[in-house]
């Protein structure tokens, strides 16, 4: 096996601290989306319609995912300065502070709206160390990849985002049956956000036995170090590649989230759907299936190149979005388990462009500047791309797709889907192909020039 394709020991233990990390981040913001259900009785105010509610609580998310950027030009900038090694412990344990925080939360009764308020003031701490971790854990372990195999490995880690939903998925579909669905209002919720703070200490473990980047220490002999690496991205030639990755990032979001931010309140439908523990192994099995489809992505971007491979597959989320909706509706509204998982193996594959997202981010941005790229470039999306929850609620209130789909969004996200993979194709027009770039000569010829 060649340099370029052999994994070594510190490449696998990059991969799994990652993996890990990226897991715990999906398994939290999991949570909030499969209990939102149960999370709009306890802190959502009782007043106002059920999809209104609903939307407040999808709103939490929407914050989470808007505070990454700035967690990820913070830890970003300095690990860029500093290093990426130390900043990945201390981003980890962030994640487990908010973790506890959560589950001491007090609740509308007791407190009435300050209950959200505080719910959401958390939700954002929690983006910010969540924006850090990708910023330096997803930079780390692409800098130890061999250049051969930088699709496959950030294709292994990304897919630790789907896998946490999934061990939240199974997770709260025990804890719901044991307990009851009284019980889970009581205090299942608190348990299901607690639960996440022990894999945090095996991440913690893992970290602290990691060796710093090879391309950081390369930049760092080289004294190729910038003083203010976040500001660096803001001036010409680099702010063009930047913006070309915030159009990325944005359409991802858009297609993303619309997928996960929904599945649960169309396969619910408000009670008219399937009951709590079936939905949400119906919805685990989705995200099993967008894991293998992560890996099997970044792989073959190895081969076929990142540009080529997500143009053609937006061009297939175009044609496809809607009739995978509308199957997981009707699967739904008719209770059939059969069609409900062929909808879930059809939602697994409007994902999996994702897979191709830490090595394509990496190979955009010069070491100097690559943590604080990779990361505040994959959470700028964010600024526009969370807030899907509104153009949602926008979508279900144009008078065309309110006729077909009444009270039940379904149509409503696939639109806002497909606009976001139109965006994705005309950013990927304007890049260029990074498969078989070398890391440490990204920017340079441009730098130079």
């Amino acid at each position: 096996m060649s340099a370029k394709t052999k994994l070594g020991k510190d490449t696998r233990m990059a991969m799994l601290s990652q993996f890990l990390g990226f897991m715990l981040d999906a398994y939290d913001m999991a949570l909030v989306l499969i209990m939102a259900p149960i999370l709009v009785k306890v802190f959502s105010s009782p007043h106002g319609s059920q999809a209104w509610q609903y939307i407040t609580i999808v709103f939490t998310y929407s914050i989470t995912m808007a505070a990454r950027p700035v967690g990820s030009a913070i830890f970003g900038h300095y690990a860029d300065k500093l290093g990426r090694r130390s900043l990945l412990v201390f981003t980890i344990g962030g994640v487990g502070l908010i973790s506890v925080l959560s589950g001491l939360m007090p609740t509308q009764a007791m407190c009435g709206v300050w209950a959200y308020v505080i719910f959401c003031v958390l939700r954002f701490f929690m983006g910010c160390f969540f924006g850090g971790e990708y910023a330096i854990g997803h930079t780390f372990a692409i800098e130890h990849s061999p250049s051969g195999r930088r699709g496959l490995v950030g294709g292994f880690i990304q897919s630790g985002f789907p896998l946490g939903f999934v061990f939240a998925s199974i997770f709260f579909a025990f804890i719901s049956h044991t307990v009851g669905s009284q019980a889970m209002l009581r205090y299942g919720w608190r348990l299901a956000f607690m639960s996440g703070v022990m894999p945090v200490l095996l991440a913690i473990y893992i970290r602290r036995s990691l060796h710093e980047s090879p391309e950081f220490k390369k930049a760092k002999a080289r004294g190729d170090i910038e003083k203010a690496p976040f500001f660096s991205m803001f001036k010409p030639p680099a702010l063009w590649d930047f913006l070309q990755v915030f159009f990325f990032m944005t359409g991802l979001f858009l297609t993303d989230y619309s997928v996960y931010g929904f599945l649960p309140n169309i396969l619910t439908l408000g009670g008219r759907g399937f009951d709590t523990t079936t939905y949400s192994l119906i919805y685990g099995f989705a995200l099993f299936m967008a894991f293998l489809g992560y890996i099997f992505y970044g792989w073959i971007s190895d081969f076929w190149g990142r540009r080529l491979l997500t143009m053609n597959y937006c061009v297939f989320l175009v044609l496809f979005g809607i009739p995978s909706y509308y199957v997981l509706y009707h699967a739904a509204i008719t209770r059939n388990v059969e069609l409900a998982v062929v909808g879930a193996i059809m939602a697994a594959m409007l994902k999996l462009a994702w897979g191709v997202v830490p090595a394509y981010l990496s190979e955009r941005f010069p070491t100097k500047r690559r943590a604080v790229g990779v990361g505040f470039g994959y959470s700028s999306g964010a600024l526009l791309g969370a807030w899907f929850s509104v153009y949602v609620w926008w979508a279900h209130k144009i008078p065309a797709i309110a006729a077909i789909e009444k009270q039940d969004m379904w149509l409503s996200p696939a639109v806002i889907l497909t606009i976001g993979a139109a965006m994705t194709f005309a950013s990927m027009y304007f890049s260029p192909e990074t498969k078989t770039i070398e890391l440490s000569s990204v920017g340079v010829a441009t730098e130079l020039a």
